[in-house]
């Protein structure tokens, strides 16, 4: 038997006790509370539909109609008429309380279930950004993003002596060589107006034997069909197989 199964046969069986209990303390109540004791009819009734939903709780309210009637006119058969009305009058109580804690139940399943698949989307998206994160992390190359005044709202490592956290904030010329400037600013600002990718390369040498070459991409980010912010993606292929 499944863990399922027997959460099931439990609160059936729950149902099922509430419902004698009920039926077995009618006589005695009824001598004390007179036809109002049928308003205690709505507990199994409730109890249904909390535990079964919306379904549970419409037939178990149309189940009390035929019991209510059944038990009043055990205690009260010579009126037909008052047995009748008030095996109705509790009856429809029984729908109405059925019904609400029916709703209740399954907008609570369907609540719990969103949040659920919500904490099981968020977990892959948090997985996938970390992943994501560190590939970005360790990849060969300078990797910012450029808002349009210039300051730098993301880096991947550090530079200029400075971590990826002190680089987030800082103006991106102050890590542009001076001699430079003039073409980085010239691509950037074309990125911005174009709303396109461009970029360069930079040529040189640290010393008379190893020639540097720098590759540098421009890439928009776009927001509603403006450019809000660029991707600067800075290659060494100084070493990379002519």
């Amino acid at each position: 038997m499944t863990a399922r199964f027997r959460r099931f046969d439990v609160r059936v069986a729950l149902i099922g006790v509430t419902a004698v209990f009920y039926a077995l303390t009618f006589a005695p109540l009824y001598d004390e509370l007179g036809p109002g004791v049928v308003s205690l009819s709505v507990v199994p009734v409730a109890l249904a539909g909390w535990l079964f939903g919306l379904r549970a709780g419409l037939l178990a309210g149309a189940v009390a109609f035929p019991l209510n009637t059944v038990l009043l006119g055990l205690e009260d058969g010579a009126n037909l008429d008052s047995v009748v009305w008030g095996g109705a009058v509790a009856g429809s109580a029984a729908l109405m309380v059925g019904s609400v804690a029916g709703t209740l139940r399954d907008v609570t399943e369907r609540l719990h279930a969103e949040l659920e698949r919500r904490w099981d989307v968020d977990g892959s998206v948090r997985a996938s950004e970390s992943t994501l994160r560190q590939l970005v992390e360790h990849v060969p190359a300078m990797i910012m993003a450029v808002a349009n005044d210039g300051t730098v709202t993301y880096a991947n490592r550090a530079i200029g002596g400075l971590d990826a956290a002190q680089v987030r904030g800082a103006n991106v010329y102050n890590f542009v060589p001076r001699a430079h400037r003039d073409l980085f600013r010239t691509a950037l600002e074309r990125a911005f107006r174009e709303g396109g990718e461009t970029g360069y390369e930079i040529a040189g040498s640290a010393d008379d034997e190893h020639p540097v070459l720098h590759v540098l991409r421009f890439g928009p980010v776009k927001k509603d069909g403006q450019v809000v912010a660029t991707t600067l993606l800075s290659i060494d292929v100084s070493d990379s197989p002519k």
